[in-house]
């Protein structure tokens, strides 16, 4: 069907946005408009912290937009998980300044801070699982790290704004804590004072608003537990827009600090929000911080972040909106306990966005193939690269496309060979592990969830598919004769560290007047598939409804195939010496590879017609012909 011109042109449109989606991940890869981000900051990943387990944070702070500095105080109370605990450490960069350290009300005159470190010998021994808590005051101007850390900045030619976004390890460039993901805090509060101007946005519920002469202060608390790096605030003169709305036989509160007069910001987040957030809530299980509130704030930054019950929204298109609220299942709720499974936040909250497409949630299933040709795209962009990452010592290694897109494929396609009922039912299951509610996860611990509801074993399919590399590409050869289908299937990977992609393949058969879907499960390169099928073939076509990640060719030409057998004799078969090949004038073969049983190819070559078998065990292997006619493979039996 030819589409009108007007249409044709918003589809055009339409898919440059998804491809540009493609090559920029939605949430966490932009810039601000103004700051410089230094990349090279590595992670601190400090084992001194680990012996103890943060309880509780106070932040109190004082910041001016107008200023790029902080100064303020931090309280954390904590419970040490060693004994004969007399010596604690914290992290922050050195480029802030500490004034002092209070422990039980006392200063301490004895401390260093160095190497982004804070050490601090305590003058007593705390017994384990004992409460304490200690308080640093500090001051100075932030550096700004990784995706953003500490930015001030400007929303316009005259407004300042502050803000902070503290992925993967920014936290301890801003304020003195326990950066790692190993630990939640019980509950925090950020008790923040700002020239009276502006409004303060920030995590869980907003407790009270007071004023002193030119200052106000924004008292926020939130008594969920919650990783460091989701500890946030921002600054500047925004508008406030809140309202409460029924959700599971409950209400929620939804709290947005918006631009003065952003129309667009304003309309996107109360028009939109609300029905991801039902569609969400009945799909996954009751929003995990229902008592508190979910809301958006805005700054200056290319995508989004999904501070805990409050994303920070560079932009407020539909799928930012989508991708950074399914976050708070997926990366807030549960955290992946290591940068490495980054794809267990960032896969889910990117195919969750496209879930909202499949079901008609405020966005038209009719694009729901370009998104998912989208992931496909990505993993042929990077045919060297795995979902599973290797270098998390930096910002731009560990924020790529590939967890966002290529892991959503993972997804996909896990959902793909599980089935529907399976694949959400151990996705909820996985949200509902007391064990890992308002915890941190591995990526076997949403393994074991999904082979519990399937019953199947997938360690061959995160052997292949999270760990290993790049991607396949099948082809098929096909013919038909007496009510048959011959199928042949080959499969070349991208990288080597994968030996074969095991993947149940469905094929669309198209004939006059009808179609219908068949799947094969190839176990080996060159298999060998013969399916009754007695109407007549006049095409097929791969992965019609694009389950799979992989790229494919197909030879559909029935005739050619049938003579492609008639036109090569392969002899002698059984074969102890050499095995010769003969063919037609009409045949040029282009290549010829010996495979064993398994797929792997042991010989291959482009110019000799016979191939030498004598150093080769005795038994069955596979000889593929490549030539200007297609692919022809065919069994031999080496005996010596």
């Amino acid at each position: 069907m030819k589409l009108p011109l007007f249409t044709s042109l918003i589809l055009a449109l339409f898919i440059i946005q998804v491809k540009a989606q493609v090559q920029y991940p939605i949430c966490k890869h932009g810039t601000s408009s103004k700051a410089i981000f230094n990349f090279e900051k590595s992670g601190p990943n400090n084992p001194n912290t680990y012996n103890y387990d943060v309880k509780y944070y106070r932040l109190r702070l004082e910041v001016d937009p107008n200023i790029k500095y902080i100064d303020g105080s931090v309280t954390c109370f904590f419970t040490p998980k060693d004994s004969n605990f007399n010596h604690i450490y914290f992290d922050l960069d050195t480029a802030l300044q500490v004034d002092s350290v209070y422990f039980r009300n006392q200063k301490l005159s004895v401390f260093t801070h160095t190497n982004d470190q804070i050490s601090i010998p305590l003058n007593d021994t705390i017994g384990i699982g004992q409460i304490d808590s200690i308080q640093i005051y500090y001051q100075g101007v932030p550096n700004t790290n990784g995706l953003g850390t500490f930015v001030q900045d400007s929303y316009n030619s005259q407004d300042k704004i502050i803000w902070t976004l503290s992925e993967p390890y920014g936290a301890s460039s801003w304020w003195p804590c326990k950066n790692t993901l190993n630990d939640k805090a019980d509950s925090i509060e950020l008790i923040i004072s700002t020239p009276i101007r502006n409004q303060v946005a920030s995590n869980g519920l907003l407790l009270s608003i007071d004023t002193l002469g030119p200052l106000a202060t924004y008292h926020w608390k939130s008594n969920y537990p919650i990783a460091t790096y989701l500890i946030a605030f921002a600054v500047t003169n925004y508008n406030i827009h809140e309202y409460k709305m029924a959700l599971n036989n409950d209400s929620i509160l939804f709290q947005h600090f918006l631009y003065p007069g952003d129309v667009q910001s304003i309309s996107q987040s109360l028009n939109t929000t609300y029905p991801f957030m039902v569609f969400f809530d009945s799909l996954l299980g009751t929003y995990p911080f229902i008592n508190e509130k979910y809301g958006h704030a805005s700054f200056t930054f290319g995508g989004g972040m999904e501070h805990q019950t409050m994303s920070f929204m560079g932009t407020y298109s539909g799928e930012v909106i989508a991708h950074e609220l399914a976050h708070q299942w997926f990366g807030n709720f549960i955290t992946c306990n290591s940068w490495q499974d980054l794809w267990l936040n960032e896969a889910f909250a990117t195919y969750l966005t496209t879930l909202t497409y499949e079901f008609d949630i405020l966005h038209n299933s009719n694009y729901l193939p370009y998104q998912l040709q989208g992931y496909r795209n990505v993993s042929f962009l990077y045919p060297h690269k795995s979902v599973f990452i290797s270098d998390t010592s930096h910002a731009d290694s560990i924020f790529t496309r590939i967890p966002y897109y290529k892991g959503a494929s993972l997804l996909h396609m896990l959902r793909w060979q599980m089935g529907d009922s399976a694949f959400f039912t151990g996705v909820r299951n996985y949200l509902q592990d007391p064990a890992l509610a308002y915890s941190f996860a591995k990526t076997n611990d949403l393994k074991q969830h999904l082979e519990t509801s399937s019953g199947l074993n997938l360690t061959e399919f995160f052997k292949d598919w999270y760990y290993g590399k790049g991607y396949p590409t099948y082809t098929a050869t096909w013919s038909q004769s007496a009510g048959m289908l011959n199928l042949n299937i080959t499969q070349t990977q991208s990288d080597p560290s994968v030996y074969f992609f095991n993947m149940p393949i469905p094929y669309k058969l198209q004939g006059n007047g009808w179609d219908t879907i068949i799947v094969v499960n190839p176990s080996f390169s060159g298999q060998n598939f013969q399916i009754p099928i007695s109407k007549t073939i006049n095409q097929m076509v791969f992965d019609p409804l694009k389950w799979i990640g992989a790229k494919s060719t197909i030879f559909t030409g029935i005739t050619e195939q049938q003579n492609l057998e008639a036109e090569i004799d392969i002899f002698p078969n059984p074969v102890n010496q050499v095995l010769q090949i003969k063919t037609s004038k009409n045949i040029k073969i282009n290549s010829i590879e010996l495979l064993n049983l398994d797929g792997k190819v042991i010989v291959q070559q482009t110019k000799s017609k016979s191939i030498d078998v004598t150093s080769f065990a005795n038994g069955s292997y596979l000889v593929r012909l490549f030539t200007n006619h297609g692919i022809l493979t065919k069994p031999i039996i080496i005996s010596h």
